[in-house]
């Protein structure tokens, strides 16, 4: 196998994986936002909204303790597919002739 086909499968592997860390995501948010009901109606709803509306992942992540489980898979995700992403990026650019 040539350095283009190696470049080609960790582009697509990559894409793959960071499809799968966004679907991940969305399920995540999904499942646990349920458990922001327990801040109604208390004065830490405040603060609660205000980091949910700046970063609303992030929050979620911080305020929802189950949550936090399954943001590792998130991130192990995100990570593995940018770094094969951007190898896939290096071989194609080692590849191709200048």
């Amino acid at each position: 196998m040539s350095i283009l086909d190696w470049a080609l499968i960790c582009l697509l592997s990559g894409m793959v994986l960071l499809v799968l860390a966004v679907v991940w995501q969305m399920y995540v948010m999904l499942s646990e936002t349920h458990t922001l009901d327990r801040y109604a109606n208390t004065p830490q709803m405040k603060w609660v909204a205000m980091s949910l509306f700046f970063s609303f992942s992030l929050s979620v992540y911080w305020v929802c303790p189950n949550a936090r489980k399954k943001g590792v898979i998130f991130v192990l995700l995100g990570l593995l597919g940018s770094l094969i992403y951007g190898t896939g990026m290096y071989l194609k650019r080692m590849g191709l002739p200048q």
